[in-house]
């Protein structure tokens, strides 16, 4: 596995692994949990590909998407939840990731990862 390869992995499992304790903190600020599915089904996989290629992979219960968007009627009055749980988060890191692939592969990020090599 080449420095970049690894470099894409390591900032892929950094950003899945932020995603998801911020959206974990979140969560259980905005929603009650009565079986904790919401909770307990979201994953993170990175997938390697090859040079400068890797997939982060998120994965949720299908409802999780729309909870963003949801409304209530009661009577004449539409209530809207402004939870901000998915989308927030989704698109953050995604500008997150592609802002580190672009300008964090210095030369002394370089070095460090050839020190660990050997």
């Amino acid at each position: 596995m080449s420095i970049r390869e690894r470099f894409v992995r390591s900032v892929l499992e950094d950003e899945g692994r932020r995603l998801m304790e911020n959206q974990a903190r979140v969560l259980q600020q905005k929603l009650t949990f009565h079986t904790h599915l919401l909770f307990n089904t979201r994953k993170v996989e990175v997938k390697g590909g090859d040079e400068m290629d890797g997939t982060l992979e998120y994965g949720h219960i299908l409802y999780q998407r729309f909870l963003d968007i949801k409304n209530l009627h009661q009577g004449n009055v539409v209530v809207r939840r402004n939870r901000r749980i998915h989308n927030r988060f989704i698109f953050g890191h995604y500008s997150s990731i592609a802002s580190r692939l672009m300008y964090d592969l210095t030369d002394d990020v370089v070095e460090t990862f050839k020190e660990m090599e050997g």
